[in-house]
């Protein structure tokens, strides 16, 4: 996978050809022939897609512990992504536009630039779906979760049901004592 990943960066090496340029001629475009061009993008999606699902078959039936992927799978690390991913895919579009919008330079491919750039908008995005999460999200879910549970206890308010859940018991309590106490003068008496 991570052949299927660098192999084709080598593609991007020089700038995007403009429609009056020729590849042949010109220092654009990615220099492979058609051929392979057609061959990488029919591809390497499939061969993508098809290592993943090998790999996390592997890993959910526990037969990938040569390669350690049994920890990796289960590791307790992927718990806070886990919880702020569906913030970071709905945030991502919007960091990836701020970053490259506001170049001032022409973007010129290396694999290092590559790294840093997917390293910060990764990092900027996590930090921006953890601000949202702890500011908007989880706050808006326990305001829910409250007005669920009132209006599932028929418009009462979850502490006044405890209350009497609470009052209940104690009553039940006292009535378990005093029918112990009848019995045990009733066995003194006999």
């Amino acid at each position: 996978m991570v052949f299927l990943t660098f192999f084709g960066s080598s593609a991007y090496h020089n700038l995007p050809c403009q429609i009056w340029q020729d590849m042949a001629t010109s220092a654009c475009g990615s220099g492979w022939p058609i051929r392979d061009l057609a061959l990488y993008n029919s591809f390497v999606r499939p061969l993508w897609s098809f290592g993943l699902s090998t790999m996390c078959l592997l890993g959910f039936n526990g037969q990938l512990h040569p390669l350690c992927g049994g920890s990796i799978l289960t590791w307790v690390g992927w718990d806070p992504i886990a919880k702020l991913s569906f913030g970071m895919y709905l945030l991502h579009p919007l960091v990836i536009n701020v970053w490259f919008l506001s170049r001032t330079s022409k973007f010129s491919y290396s694999h290092v630039d590559f790294i840093f750039l997917c390293s910060g908008i990764v990092t900027v995005t996590f930090l921006s779906a953890l601000v949202v999460g702890i500011l908007v999200e989880w706050p808006l879910s326990k305001i829910t979760k409250s007005f669920e549970g009132w209006l599932w206890n028929g418009g009462k308010t979850q502490n006044a049901s405890m209350k009497r859940s609470q009052v209940t018991d104690d009553n039940n309590h006292e009535a378990e004592l005093v029918v112990g106490e009848r019995q045990q003068l009733l066995e003194r008496t006999s």
